[in-house]
């Protein structure tokens, strides 16, 4: 397993990556200094306001967010003004749902109306939209050249990252304003796919150069989208470039981030094959994500026999259906009671949430067909230690323990799940016990 003291001895390995974050010339080669640049997971896109009433200003918010969501649901990206590459599309809109049910509710600790007791009309939520571009979901995950047209520049692995997509946008009411926040794509890539940045494809200057344009692109086509969304829809914005969550001042903090969750990688993954024998098939694997969501459930309401296995029994979906990920089927796994105490540090990660599973199948043997089937999750150690550690500051020694025992649950709830529903009597045939699979995600530190 990788470690954080082995770092040291690359800096230069570093240096020639700072280009991707910094955008500025590199040092000669070898040198020990890392180029400093500022990444942060999240970036403010735009502040409406100021909404002196509270309840008004979260009625504004989900306004904000319905206009957001249609905008991306029914505007064609590739026609002008934009003419993109690729359309984006609404995630979540799949099979017989409305444009407001795709958006996703994240529950806080805050009440909308401060006059009044917190109850479940009275508490606030973050609105989350999220959007998925299948040409840049294909080059992340090694589905299409990252060099168009050059078959030599698919990224190695892409399928792990999975989880780590697609792109959310967050809309909120907080201190008299509605604020629309996103990912930062530069800075996601940079945190998801460390195997990509410290391997041996970046030596390729085609691909280092386009490989460093995309997440670049993928930022400025968001924005983008969300201020056409507000000015197609007459709401007055005040555009905003604010850096938000934990300061990335160097590539050794991103690759320490990475090197100390439990199994150097931000991501934990399970391979199971039919104990009978044979492939699995595109029915199989969209089989196995819904009974997973079965399991789940959309309301939090379990086999008794699940909940006395589980440590928080308030689980479920986000979604009926699951989110098509370029060779992927993704899971959203929600629990409102760890949502709110995860907003408690603050509304600007909501984006950071939920959970996420995904689900596919794979060729291993090279001899056709697909024997492998691939359970990803998301580490919520990775996750809270690389999105929330900004606001472990403001909390009591008590409360960082309290926080910080929460990842270890969660990942053993989201495991026990997923072996709950993977049984003979769930799918029609039995599996081979679950085998962790390891991938390098430091490569060469």
């Amino acid at each position: 397993m990788n470690t954080y003291p082995r770092l040291a001895g690359f800096a230069s390995l570093l240096v020639g990556l700072a280009l991707l974050c910094s955008g500025t010339a590199l040092s000669a080669p070898g040198k020990s200094a890392e180029r400093a640049f500022l990444l942060t997971p999240f970036s403010r896109v735009a502040l409406i306001g100021p909404i002196r009433a509270p309840v008004e200003a979260d009625l504004v918010a989900k306004e904000v967010a319905t206009a957001i969501a249609t905008y991306v649901a029914t505007v064609n990206d590739t026609l002008p003004p934009t003419e993109f590459p690729a359309d984006w599309i609404l995630g979540g809109l799949e099979g017989d749902i409305t444009i407001e049910e795709a958006i996703l509710r994240i529950p806080t600790p805050y009440t909308i109306d401060p006059i009044l007791p917190m109850s479940p009309l009275n508490r606030k939520k973050v609105n989350v939209v999220e959007m998925c571009n299948r040409l840049f979901a294909q080059k992340a995950l090694g589905v299409a050249p990252v060099v168009d047209g050059d078959p030599s520049t698919y990224i190695v692995n892409g399928h792990i990252h999975a989880p780590a997509l697609p792109c959310e946008v967050a809309i909120y009411a907080e201190d008299r304003f509605v604020k629309v926040d996103m990912l930062n794509p530069e800075a996601i890539f940079t945190l998801f796919f460390t195997d990509v940045l410290f391997g041996d494809q970046m030596q390729d200057e085609d691909f280092a150069a386009a490989i460093q344009e995309l997440p670049v692109q993928v930022g400025e086509e968001i924005r983008t989208v969300i201020e056409l969304a507000l000015k197609t829809n007459g709401i007055k914005f005040a555009r905003q470039t604010k850096a938000l969550g934990p300061k990335y001042n160097k590539l050794s903090q991103v690759a320490r981030v990475v090197a100390d969750t439990p199994y150097g990688s931000p991501y934990v993954h399970f391979t199971y094959q039919k104990a009978g024998g044979g492939d699995f098939s595109a029915t199989d694997v969209t089989s196995v994500a819904a009974k997973i969501i079965e399991t789940l459930s959309l309301d939090g309401v379990h086999d008794p026999s699940l909940d006395a296995q589980l440590n928080m029994t308030d689980w479920r979906s986000a979604r009926e259906i699951p989110l098509p990920i370029p060779g992927n089927l993704v899971i959203e796994a929600c629990s409102p009671t760890n949502a709110i105490a995860a907003m408690g540090l603050g509304l600007e990660h909501a984006t950071a949430l939920p959970c996420e599973i995904a689900v596919k199948a794979l060729n291993w043997d090279g001899a056709g067909g697909n024997e492998v089937l691939m359970i990803t999750y998301l580490d919520p150690h990775f996750m809270f230690s690389a999105f929330f550690s900004d606001a472990f500051k403001d909390l009591s020694d008590e409360e960082l323990q309290e926080f910080l025992a929460l990842p270890p649950l969660v990942l053993e709830d989201l495991q026990t799940i997923v072996e709950f529903a993977l049984t003979p009597e769930g799918l029609g045939y039995a599996l081979t016990p679950a085998e962790q699979v390891l991938y390098d995600m430091l490569p060469g530190l």
